[in-house]
C-alpha cells in the first residue's frame, strides 16, 4: 500500500496525537477506500485511536479500540454528510489547487467549531457523529496542517 500523510492533525498540548483527519475534495469509491486505508495506517503508526476522512460531502469517522494490534481493531463507526455550505469560503491562493483549496476549507472549518464550540448549527447526523468525543477532541486540541502547503509568495 502506498501510504502518505494525513492532511490535518489535532494534537495535544504534550504532542499527542488525538486526530487524524485525511481530506479528499471527492468521493470516489476506490480513492476512498484507498484513504481509508491510509487513515487507519496513520492511525496504528501513530497511537492515534481517532480518525476522521472528509471526502467531499462525506465525513467518516474511524476509531480504534486497541484490542488487536497493527490498526486490525480499527473500524468504521459513523459517518455523516457535510454540506457544502458549511464549509468557509475558498482560500484564493489555493485556487488552482483544488486538493489544498478543500483541506485548508476544512481544517478552517474544524478551527471554528474548536474556537466556538458549537455543534448547535451542524445538521443532525453531523452533530451526532460529532456529539460528545469529537467536540472534546476539538476543545483539547489544537487544529493544524500535518505539512506545508506552500504559499504562492513562497515559490
Amino acid at each position: 500500500m502506498k501510504t502518505s500523510s494525513a492532511d490535518i492533525l489535532v494534537m495535544s498540548p504534550d504532542g499527542e496525537y488525538l486526530m487524524i483527519v485525511e481530506v479528499k475534495n471527492d468521493d470516489v469509491r476506490s480513492r476512498t477506500q484507498n484513504a481509508i486505508e491510509q487513515l487507519k495506517w496513520q492511525m496504528a503508526s501513530t497511537g492515534c485511536s481517532v480518525g476522521l476522512l472528509v471526502a467531499g460531502e462525506r465525513v467518516i469517522l474511524l476509531r480504534d479500540s486497541f484490542e488487536k494490534l497493527n490498526g486490525e481493531s480499527i473500524n468504521i463507526v459513523g459517518e455523516a454528510k457535510l454540506p457544502d455550505f458549511l464549509l468557509p469560503p475558498a482560500d484564493r491562493e489555493w485556487e488552482r489547487n483544488p486538493e489544498f483549496e478543500f483541506a485548508s476549507r476544512v481544517q478552517r472549518w474544524l478551527e471554528t467549531l474548536q474556537r466556538t464550540g458549537s455543534m448547535s448549527d451542524l445538521p443532525d447526523d453531523l452533530k451526532s457523529l460529532f456529539g460528545g468525543s469529537i467536540a472534546n477532541l476539538l476543545r483539547l486540541g489544537e487544529v493544524r496542517s500535518a505539512g506545508p502547503r506552500w504559499s504562492k509568495v513562497a515559490r
